[in-house]
């Protein structure tokens, strides 16, 4: 049950008491006459039992009358009321004053003369230049990670230098590459050129095989004609000889040439494969270097690291700016501070936050309206409070009055709380 209910309840409570103390109908009237005898029995109040005497009489002691503890637990919270309602009335009454003050600064301000408020607004358009700036500058902190950042900040004096040789490593790794791919196409040319080196032996070879046989079948018929018919055979000999030698040699000399290329191209296969070694070798070699310095700095290559460093030197530089201009801010601020405390202002510490009001009097305007339009609220919450503390104490009075035993156990509620009745 709230505070007003249980006003109004003990309100109408003790009005029908009254009503039937003081105006009793006919039906009771003619009860009385009919039962002279019969005396009103006041209301019955709750008693100890004999067992409880000791008790009974510690009660009475602190707080005269024993009350019931329905009744004690009725003004407890009717004294609880009066006490929230009364620290909400503080602190609004704080807050009205405030508000109040806050209203006067502003009339003190507008009520300066041109030179000093000029002075007083140019200093504000300072402040939000540099907040501003502030701003600007805040933006650049998310330009890297916290872990780009960290890597970059702890390997900051050897990045220049990194850069340079990553930019190296990478070119020796282009030509690495181009390298390996030239002596691989070469190696497979020479394999290439072998091979024919190899069919050209077996044509050769044929070569010698077929003019080997037409030469001893050449003999066999020129031998077997001069058996047969006694003539002479000797320049068909010869020419059959000749032609086989010379046939022989050419095919011969051929042989030796081709062996001489395969030899020379096997050689050449050789110091191919060996050179594709090295180059694989150092390119193994390069490639293990570029991964760890990609996996040291967290990057992919030699131009995300430079744009990381970019990156890194720009929030550098907009961190001492920044720095700068937040120095610079609040020595605008506090100058701000001193002009309004020379003015008289009570509270000058609010405007620094608000330099727009200063600058826009439309924003001066605005606040001023709210500010009206708060205090007219905090009015209106004073007046409610200030009935509700009223009717409370009221109650209590009401209550003590019933029940004189209650006024010292309402008092030491009270007391606690440094309240008074």
């Amino acid at each position: 049950m709230g505070l007003i209910d249980k006003i109004k309840s003990y309100l109408q409570e003790d009005e029908i008491n009254d009503k039937t103390d003081k105006k009793p109908t006919k039906e009771n009237k003619s009860s009385k006459e009919d039962k002279p005898n019969e005396k009103v029995r006041p209301r019955k109040k709750r008693r100890f039992s004999n067992e409880h005497a000791d008790v009974e009489e510690e009660v009475r002691v602190s707080y005269g009358n024993v009350s019931s503890s329905d009744e004690r637990e009725y003004v407890k919270e009717v004294c609880e009321e009066l006490i929230d309602v009364t620290y909400r009335m503080e602190d609004i009454k704080r807050e009205y004053k405030v508000i109040t003050e806050y209203l006067t600064d502003i009339q003190r301000f507008e009520e300066l003369p041109d030179n000093m408020s000029r002075d007083i607004i140019d200093t504000a358009r300072r402040i939000e230049m540099l907040d501003n700036s502030r701003q600007t500058y805040l933006q650049s902190e998310n330009l890297l990670s916290v872990d780009q950042y960290t890597r970059i900040e702890t390997h900051k004096n050897e990045i220049v230098d990194t850069i340079k040789n990553l930019n190296e490593m990478e070119m020796r790794d282009c030509m690495l590459r181009n390298d390996m791919g030239h002596l691989e196409g070469e190696k497979d040319d020479l394999k290439f050129m072998r091979d024919e080196y190899t069919d050209s032996i077996l044509r050769v070879r044929g070569i010698i095989i077929v003019v080997l046989v037409l030469f001893l079948l050449s003999t066999a018929m020129i031998a077997i004609i001069a058996v047969t018919t006694k003539a002479s055979v000797t320049v068909y000999s010869l020419i059959v000889g000749v032609v086989a030698v010379v046939s022989f040699a050419i095919a011969y000399i051929r042989y030796l040439d081709i062996k001489h290329e395969v030899k020379y191209t096997d050689a050449k296969i050789k110091r191919a494969v060996s050179l594709l070694n090295k180059v694989k070798v150092k390119f193994i070699n390069n490639t293990n270097t570029l991964d760890y310095v990609y996996e040291k700095y967290g990057v992919n290559s030699s131009k995300q690291l430079e744009f990381l460093w970019a990156q890194y030197n720009q929030m550098v530089n907009d961190e001492r700016k920044y720095m700068q201009a937040n120095s610079d801010f609040r020595v605008c601020c506090d100058e701000l501070v001193d002009k309004l405390k020379q003015i008289g202002m009570k509270d000058p510490l609010v405007w620094p936050k608000q330099t727009n009001a200063l600058i826009d009097s439309r924003e001066m305007v605005e606040i001023k309206h709210n500010l009206h339009t708060r205090r007219q609220k905090i009015r209106e919450q004073l007046s409610i409070f200030e009935k509700n503390r009223i009717n409370a104490k009221t109650v209590l009075r009401a209550s003590i009055e019933e029940n004189p035993g209650l006024e010292g156990y309402i008092k030491d509620i009270l007391l606690s709380y440094n309240l008074e009745m």
